[in-house]
Order: C-alpha cells, then structure tokens, then sequence
C-alpha cells in the first residue's frame, strides 16, 4: 500500500522540487535534532543536515518506495555526520559550558540561559560520558548514537547499519554494560 509519502517521493524522483521540499519539511526538525544530539555543535549540526539532505536528494533514483523513508534518511544523515565529525574531528573536542547552554536552548524548549553549580556539574557529566564512550569499541559507539542520540528504535537501528535487529540489542546490550562500568568506575 502506498502512503501520502510515498506519492512525494515518486514526485521528488522525477524532479519535483516542491515534493521534495514537503519532505524536507515533514523531517528537517527531526534530522536537525538529530544532528544536534550526534554532534553537539550547532552550526555543524545544520552543516550535516544540509549535506544529509543533498545526498538524500541526490540518492532518491535508489530508495526503494514502500520503505520507511525516515530510517533511509537517518542511514544518510548519520554515514553523513560520521564523515564530516571524522574530518574535523569533532569528537576530540571537551563540552563547554556555553555549548551545553547553546544546546540545552534548541533542544529542550522555554530552557533558560543561566550558569549554576547544576550547569558545571552537567558539563562535567557529559564530559565524563564522552569519555567513556570514546573508550568503547565503533560498533557499541554506532548503536549507543543511533538509539540515544538519534533516538532510534532497535529496528531502524538495523536498517540503518544493515544489521539484524539481534545484532544490534546484543551490541547495545554490551555497550550499556561496559558504559555502567566505566561510569560507576570513574565516580565510585
């Protein structure tokens, strides 16, 4: 059965810019959220978003109509996210206080500007969790991003990485285990 969506991107595949852009707009919040929560950098995370949604333009004589568009463009925006954070090595980077300020702004509505005893302690929070997630293997740092960070579910999880769904609970199973190793380790 072929949904309103569907119809869209046939039209976007024959060049229809107006479907494509019904598309942009039904998924851009929800890519650039994503974005945001993989890389923790604004404009970069409106960098990858732009460039996710150029490959996806560009891809579309590819995408098979009937599949779930949303996990297909998460598959790009988060190959897309990993190429542009390698290249300027983002994940090198220490969280500061004015990006989680920047970043607590755009994602979670109505949230005020102020710096507290609450906000340092948070930055040394994510900080202590980037460097334990740095400390897992790539396979454990892809599902632990696609499922909290892009807040997928286990089975678009699989169809992103092309993965069976067991795969993809085993391995996130073995990274929240070692992740409550590292963490209890480090603050116990």
């Amino acid at each position: 059965m072929l949904t309103c969506e569907d119809d869209l991107i046939e039209k976007a595949r024959q060049g229809d810019q107006d479907a494509f852009r019904q598309l942009w707009e039904a998924h851009h919040a929800g890519a650039m959220a994503t974005a945001l929560r993989l890389c923790h950098h604004r404009a970069l995370a409106e960098e990858i978003t732009q460039g996710a949604f150029l490959l996806a333009w560009r891809g579309l004589p590819r995408f098979h109509i009937g599949s779930p568009f949303r996990p297909w463009l998460m598959r790009i925006l988060y190959r897309h996210a990993l190429d542009v954070m390698e290249r300027q090595r983002t994940y090198l980077r220490p969280v500061s206080i004015d990006e989680v300020i920047e970043l607590e702004r755009h994602v979670v509505p109505g949230s005020g500007t102020f710096v507290s005893g609450d906000m340092q302690e948070q930055v040394a929070e994510r900080e202590e969790l980037r460097q334990a997630l740095a400390q897992l293997n790539a396979d454990q740092r892809r599902v632990v991003a696609l499922r909290y960070g892009a807040d997928l579910t286990e089975a678009d999880i699989a169809l992103v990485l092309g993965w069976p769904v067991g795969t993809v609970k085993s391995r996130l199973n073995r990274a929240r285990e070692r992740l409550r190793v590292l963490l209890t380790s480090e603050s116990g």
